[in-house]
């Protein structure tokens, strides 16, 4: 069920909060740690049953607060949650329990949300090693396992998320993206997300990799449920300036099929044959919805930003370790630590963290202000100067992947929603990507759910139970 369903069977007293927290472990219990092992899951809050009976008790005597209210969701393993481990699924950072709950977690339960636990990640969101490290893998825990089929990847690095919502294990997860994190495991594993404009969301209690392109997002089954975890989490923060310039906007009035008006550019750059015949069904969803839709060419769509996330890395992630209780108080001492421990903790390597190591973590040196310049540049040209001359509300394309990074370089928001089912056997997911201007996620969310409401999908492991 969706979060919108099970919102309503609380409301109208069908469950409770106990009982839907009781069904979510008991699925983790059955397919995660047993069965079939998908490993998403990294903890499980001590507190969670307390804390439901709690929400139990206030919707007794108070009513609800949101449509979250008593509703049990997983956050990635690099978001803080006051009193539980933060590790980013290194073994480096086992001893680190947050004092303070992440902003984003704050929201949450401000909505009366029901923390349930903490998701898998690739290690460090996927930014420790160029090394063939595969997807959901981390020291931690070790590998998350795809639902569909196992040995096929999960992406990353919000793994864990992704799969732990595929797999019913929870209606909603949380996850992060620097670039790719949240929309290629949302495509790997059918699921429906939104990168939000870097500043609509708080990151700070978030271990970083980038300040210039992190941000928390929802992971979903429908864009219904995404609309409304938006709304929730999204609001200024004092201790997160990109938050400042926010403009936030009513995200569940763009639950309509209505297109008329809007002006949408496809491109097909890098399709296959068959992703090809999905996007020709498309044109024909959003025309019939009343859009106008263009053919863009974009000829180029990727940028290779990693030299300036080494830079921002090395200061963000000794910032964050100094303002928490753990061994490592630095990137030096993880890298120090992972030595130590390398038959655990370097079975991949970690190329990426020494050469963060080797940056001053001052982001002064002008090579790297020359390059994060640029990078803007580019991105800017790639995205927002190519939606402007063309007066377009979105950018929209197809595949197995995210089409192009200049949204998570510019800041920009984009979205994945799956637009076929896949033959377990053969598994070849193909979602739709769109890319937006800044602050626009309501434009993506008006999109993808006319989309949504006419294809009628339901993606879902054929093993899984519906709650």
């Amino acid at each position: 069920m969706t979060i919108e369903e099970l919102s309503k069977g609380i409301e109208e007293g069908k469950w409770t909060c106990r009982e839907l927290t009781l069904k979510c472990l008991a699925a983790i219990a059955a397919e995660d740690g047993d069965g079939r092992k998908l490993n998403s899951v990294a903890q499980i809050s001590a507190d969670a049953l307390a804390e439901a009976d709690a929400i139990d008790e206030e919707i007794r005597k108070s009513g609800r607060r949101s449509p979250l209210h008593g509703v049990p969701v997983l956050l990635k393993d690099n978001i803080d949650v006051r009193n539980m481990h933060t590790t980013a699924s290194s073994y480096a950072l086992h001893d680190l329990i947050a004092d303070e709950d992440a902003a984003v977690t704050k929201r949450l339960k401000e909505a009366g949300a029901l923390i349930l636990g903490k998701t898998n990640l690739s290690e460090f969101a996927y930014f420790m090693s160029r090394q063939d490290m595969p997807s959901g893998y981390g020291s931690m825990n070790g590998q998350v396992v795809h639902p569909y089929v196992p040995g096929v990847d999960p992406s990353g690095s919000s793994s864990g998320s992704a799969v732990a919502v595929a797999a019913r294990f929870v209606p909603y997860a949380i996850g992060t993206e620097t670039d790719g994190s949240l929309m290629s495991p949302s495509i790997a594993n059918a699921v429906v997300s939104v990168k939000p404009t870097v500043g609509l969301v708080s990151r700070n209690g978030i271990l970083p990799i980038s300040h210039i392109q992190d941000t928390a997002g929802p992971m979903c089954t429908s864009v219904t449920d995404a609309a409304l975890v938006l709304q929730a989490v999204a609001g200024p923060d004092e201790h997160d300036a990109a938050t400042k310039t926010q403009q936030i906007r009513d995200y569940v009035s763009a639950l309509n099929t209505d297109l008329s008006g809007m002006r949408i550019g496809i491109f097909d750059t890098e399709c296959s044959e068959q992703e090809k015949e999905v996007l020709s069904q498309v044109r024909t969803i959003l025309r019939e919805a009343g859009a106008e839709v263009t053919e863009v060419t974009m000829e180029k769509l990727y940028l290779d930003e990693t030299e300036a996330l080494m830079h921002e890395f090395r200061y963000g992630l000794d910032l964050y370790l100094s303002r928490h209780h753990s061994a490592c108080r630095s990137l030096a001492d993880v890298i120090s630590f992972n030595r130590e421990h390398a038959e655990r903790c370097l079975v991949h390597g970690q190329d990426l963290l020494e050469s963060s190591q080797e940056k001053s973590g001052q982001l002064s040196e002008s090579e790297y202000i020359r390059k994060r310049i640029e990078l803007g540049k580019d991105a800017e040209k790639g995205l927002q100067d190519v939606l402007a001359a063309c007066g377009l509300d979105c950018l929209l394309s197809c595949g197995r992947r995210p089409k192009s990074n200049f949204a998570p370089i510019s800041g920009s928001p984009c979205m994945t929603i799956p637009l076929r089912l896949s033959d377990t056997g053969n598994w070849q997911p193909c979602s739709c990507y769109m890319m937006a201007d800044r602050w626009r996620e309501d434009v993506l969310i008006h999109v993808g759910y006319a989309i949504e409401q006419s294809l009628q999908l339901k993606c879902c492991p054929d093993w899984a139970e519906e709650f």
